[in-house]
C-alpha cells in the first residue's frame, strides 16, 4: 500500500478555514494516499505544501550579479565552473505531478479538485521556467517516477520545454478561479490573472534575445498578446497600480500585487532586511544591497529628464530634485532613515560614521524594509514578497508592443508608472519621456524604467541576462562607489546640527571610487544557459552538456 507524508506548512495567506479540524486529524506523518483526495482538509493539506515548496521569495543574490550592487564575483568576472548553478527541482516537480496524476481519482469536490489542479499546473510550469530559464530545454517529467520506471530521461529541446510550459499555464488559467484585488479571497492565492500575468512574463523572456537571437516576431506577438490579455482581465477585477510606490511592500495585499508570498513569524520568515540594513540597526546578517553610484545615477530628476547635462543636477547635492523612487530606494549618507522607530534618525555613511561593517558603496537600498521593525523583527522579517505586481505588467505589455512595431502604444504604460511615481507630468504630458522615439529608442527607455522601478526586485540581472546585454553595457567596466569623508576640522556634531540641504558641501568630500577592486566585469558567453551541473549528470548519463562548456553538445536555442 502506498504512503505519503503530509509536512504542514501553514502559511499567511495560506491557512484554510478549517485549520482546526486538520490538527485533530490523526496520525498525519503517514496517511493513505487516497484518503488525501477523499479528505477536503487533507488535500487543502498537500496543496499548502506545494505553496511552501515552490512559491518565490526574497533574495540579496541577483542585485550583485548586475550593475545595482556590489560582489558577484564569480559571475561578473568570468570565473564560473560547471558546476556554480545547480537548480533542479525535481524532487518539487515530483509531489506536484503526484497531485496532478492521482487527484481525480478521489472523492473531493470538483471545484476543489480544479483548484488544486490549477495551482499545480501553475508551479509546475513556474518551476520549469525557472530551469530553462537557466539551462534551455530540460528533461521533462509529467508522471511521478516510480523506481522500477526508466529515469534515465533525456533533455528535450528548449522549445518543446516552453510549449509544456505554456500548456500547463493554460491549464492553469482555465482551472484557476477570479479573484478580484479587494475580495476577502484575496489572500495570497495564486488565481487566474496571476497565471496570465506570469504566461506574459515568460513569454516576453521567450522572445528576448536570450532565447530569439533571430528576433521571430511571432514570439514577440504572443507576448504581446498574452501581456495584454492579463493587463485587461486584472485590470476588470480591481487591480492596478498602487498609489504609493513606497507602501506596496507594506500595505498587503494592494491592488498591484499579483503573484506573492506572505509571511508570519515564527512559521515563516526571511532575512531581507536583516541583511539589507546597516548593521548597527541589523541583527546576524548585513552586508546585501549597497546601490552602486551607478544605479544611484540611473535615477531621472523629478520631471523625468536624465540628470545628465541637466542644469537642476549638482552632483555635490545628488538626491535633490530626483524622480521620488529615489529616496523610496536609496538611502544615501545623511538621510532621514527612522530605523528601528528611532525618530529623527540619519544614516551616515561617510568614513568614520559608521563602526560596524561600514556599506563599501557609500549606500544602502531602503526599498521594502520597514523602518519601524527592531533589528529583531528584521531578522525575522515577515513583509511579504511581491514576485510579479502589476508594473511589471505593464513594462512587459510596452516591450512586447515596442518590438511589434506598436511603439506609439507603450508610452501609456510608461507614462502611467511615472505618473504613479510622483514625476512631474511637463507641459507635453510625457513626464519626461523624449517625444517621437523610435523602436530602439523605445526599448532604452523601457530598459531604464525597468531598473528604476523595479530595483532590488530580482529583476535587472535577468533583463541584462535575457537582452544579452551584459557583454555591450558592463564588460571591461568597473562598479563604483562613493567615499565620503569630513572636510578637514569639521567634527560629527557639526553634521548633525548643520543644515544638509545648504551646507552639505561645506562639510564633506567626495570621491568616486571602484568596488569593483581586482578584476574589470568579465560576463562570459556561455553564461546566457549555464552547464549542467556534474552531480546530475553523473546520476544520469543521457543528459547532455549545454553547449559552450566542456564535452558540451546540446544547443539550449533549438
Amino acid at each position: 500500500m502506498k504512503y505519503i507524508k503530509l509536512i504542514l506548512i501553514v502559511t499567511i495567506g495560506l491557512m484554510m478555514t478549517h485549520c482546526t479540524e486538520i490538527l485533530d486529524l490523526e496520525n498525519l506523518s503517514a496517511v493513505n494516499e487516497s484518503d488525501v483526495w477523499n479528505d477536503p482538509l487533507l488535500a487543502e493539506a498537500y496543496g499548502n505544501k506545494i505553496y511552501a515548496d515552490n512559491l518565490p521569495g526574497w533574495s540579496t543574490s541577483e542585485a550583485n550579479i548586475s550593475d545595482e550592487s556590489n560582489g558577484g564575483g564569480g559571475h561578473m568576472y568570468g570565473q564560473l565552473t560547471e558546476n556554480s548553478v545547480n537548480y533542479w527541482p525535481y524532487t518539487q516537480i515530483r509531489n506536484i505531478n503526484n497531485l496532478l496524476t492521482n487527484i481525480d481519482e478521489g472523492e473531493i469536490s470538483q471545484s476543489l479538485k480544479d483548484r488544486l489542479k490549477g495551482e499545480a499546473f501553475f508551479f509546475r510550469a513556474w518551476r520549469y521556467f525557472e530551469m530553462v530559464n537557466r539551462y534551455g530545454g530540460v528533461p521533462l517529467v509529467l508522471e511521478p517516477q516510480e523506481l522500477n520506471d526508466d529515469l534515465l530521461v533525456e533533455r528535450q529541446s528548449t522549445s518543446a520545454t516552453m510549449g509544456q510550459i505554456i500548456a500547463d499555464l493554460d491549464n492553469a488559467i482555465d482551472l484557476l478561479p477570479v479573484i478580484g484585488a479587494g475580495s476577502g479571497d484575496n489572500d495570497g492565492h495564486i488565481h487566474k490573472g496571476t497565471a496570465m500575468a506570469v504566461k506574459g512574463r515568460i513569454l516576453l523572456y521567450y522572445a528576448s534575445p536570450q532565447f530569439n537571437p533571430e528576433n521571430n516576431l511571432d514570439r514577440w506577438q504572443d507576448a504581446y498578446d498574452a501581456n495584454l490579455q492579463a493587463k485587461e482581465h486584472l485590470s476588470e477585477n480591481g487591480y492596478g497600480l498602487y498609489e504609493s510606490f513606497e507602501n506596496l511592500w507594506f500595505d498587503e495585499m494592494n491592488p498591484e500585487a499579483i503573484f506573492v508570498q506572505r509571511y508570519e513569524f515564527p512559521i515563516n520568515t526571511h532575512q531581507w532586511a536583516a541583511a539589507t540594513r546597516p548593521l548597527d540597526e541589523s541583527q546576524n546578517a548585513t552586508g546585501g544591497n549597497w546601490p552602486t553610484w551607478e544605479m544611484v545615477e540611473a535615477f531621472p530628476m523629478i520631471d523625468g529628464r536624465p540628470i545628465e547635462g541637466h542644469s537642476d543636477y549638482d552632483e555635490e547635492y545628488y538626491w535633490q530634485n530626483r524622480d521620488p523612487r529615489f529616496k523610496s530606494t536609496i538611502a544615501y549618507n545623511g538621510s532621514i532613515w527612522e530605523l528601528s522607530g528611532k525618530a529623527g534618525r540619519r544614516q551616515w555613511t561617510y568614513a568614520g560614521g559608521e563602526a560596524n561593517n561600514p556599506t563599501q558603496t557609500g549606500f544602502y537600498c531602503r526599498k521594502a524594509i520597514n523602518a519601524a521593525d527592531d533589528p529583531f523583527a528584521a531578522h525575522q522579517g515577515t513583509t511579504y514578497w511581491i514576485e510579479l505586481r502589476y508594473a511589471e505588467l505593464l513594462l512587459n505589455l510596452a516591450e512586447s508592443a515596442n518590438a511589434i512595431g506598436l511603439t506609439a502604444d507603450a508610452y501609456s504604460e510608461l507614462i502611467a508608472i511615472r505618473a504613479r511615481a510622483g514625476i512631474e507630468p511637463g507641459e507635453d504630458g510625457r513626464y519626461g519621456l523624449n517625444a517621437n522615439m523610435n523602436q530602439s529608442q523605445m526599448q532604452e527607455a523601457i530598459l531604464q524604467e525597468r531598473r528604476i522601478e523595479l530595483a532590488f526586485e530580482s529583476k535587472r540581472h535577468y533583463d541584462l541576462r535575457r537582452n544579452r546585454l551584459f557583454e555591450s553595457k558592463l564588460n571591461g567596466t568597473r562598479r563604483h562607489g562613493l567615499r565620503i569623508e569630513l572636510k578637514d576640522g569639521v567634527t560629527r556634531e557639526q553634521v548633525e546640527t548643520a543644515n544638509l540641504e545648504e551646507q552639505y558641501d561645506e562639510l564633506f568630500d567626495q570621491e568616486v571610487i571602484e568596488i569593483d577592486f581586482q578584476f574589470d566585469i568579465n560576463w562570459q558567453p556561455e553564461y546566457y544557459f549555464y552547464a549542467i551541473p556534474n552531480s546530475h549528470l553523473q546520476l544520469n548519463s543521457r543528459l547532455e552538456q549545454t553547449a559552450g562548456w566542456p564535452g558540451g553538445t546540446f544547443e539550449p536555442l533549438q
